[in-house]
């Protein structure tokens, strides 16, 4: 088996893993079991009828809309962020594997300006932190294309009725703001087609979050030959990275898929790790 084919295996059944609860379908309602206490590395609406796990992101806005820090979340984060770095978004996000998958379409492909990577930091701040804070409400979330994806629509479609009351839960059917984000949702679901990863690079908060552990992460890569300019990396390489000069950047996804070049291998630094806790 390839790797390529087997990163696809793994996305799909986490895709399937994290979206497995079919209870919402009896009780009309979101999950609340205490599985959706833990949250998944990766984007992965709480919302979703059939959502198992929380996503992150969500998470992180409500603790901030209520004036407190998840601290909890951000060491969970962390010490993943700490062992992978940003494997998760490479080798499990649902939203990525969509990504992907879309690419696959044939069509005109673009290359995505280096400098447009910057715009995930100030969403993260404005969307993520800000707007939570002073407005109350989770505007990420709101806007989030994946969300709208997974949850948005198949409640809408769906539109079940209240089991206690036997009234529809949208009476009224769905306002401005969720079509609003429908556009936006389009709009993503077209830049997919012609661009690797858009949503990952521009604007994803979980990738912005682990992208700061990739320098520091136990598992790296490294050049072990010299470069000949193959470009086969940057092939190869879902977020477009020129990883012999972008290599254990802030962007990679370590996804390996450019371990295919033979010049580029993984590096593990567990051991050192476990040495320093015995120094210590």
């Amino acid at each position: 088996m390839t790797l390529s084919n087997l990163r696809i295996i793994i996305q799909f059944l986490s895709t399937i893993l994290s979206n497995s609860y079919i209870g919402s379908f009896y009780t009309k309602t979101i999950n609340s079991n205490p599985l959706k206490s833990i949250c998944v590395p990766f984007l992965n609406c709480y919302a979703c009828p059939s959502a198992l796990f929380s996503c992150p992101i969500g998470t992180c806005q409500h603790f901030i809309t209520l004036h407190q820090i998840p601290y909890f979340l951000i060491g969970y984060m962390g010490i993943i962020g700490i062992f992978v770095g940003r494997m998760a978004c490479g080798w499990l996000c649902p939203f990525g594997f969509i990504q992907d998958l879309l690419f696959k379409i044939k069509s005109k492909k673009y290359e995505l300006m280096y400098q447009f990577k910057y715009i995930k930091y100030a969403v993260f701040i404005v969307f993520v932190i800000m707007l939570p804070y002073y407005t109350g409400d989770l505007w990420f979330s709101i806007l989030c294309p994946a969300g709208k994806l997974i949850a948005g629509i198949p409640w809408v479609i769906w539109n079940p009725s209240n089991p206690e009351t036997n009234k529809l839960l949208l009476p009224d059917g769905p306002g401005f703001i969720f079509y609003f984000s429908i556009l936006i949702m389009l709009g993503f679901l077209g830049w997919f087609i012609v661009c690797k990863r858009p949503f990952c690079r521009t604007v994803c908060p979980v990738g912005t979050f682990f992208s700061f552990f990739n320098s520091i992460s136990l598992i790296k890569l490294e050049l072990t030959g010299n470069c000949d300019n193959c470009s086969l990396c940057k092939k190869n390489c879902p977020m477009d990275l020129d990883v012999s000069f972008e290599i254990n950047s802030g962007e990679c996804i370590r996804c390996l898929e450019c371990t295919k070049c033979d010049n580029i291998k993984v590096k593990k630094n567990f051991n050192q790790f476990f040495r320093l806790k015995e120094d210590v």
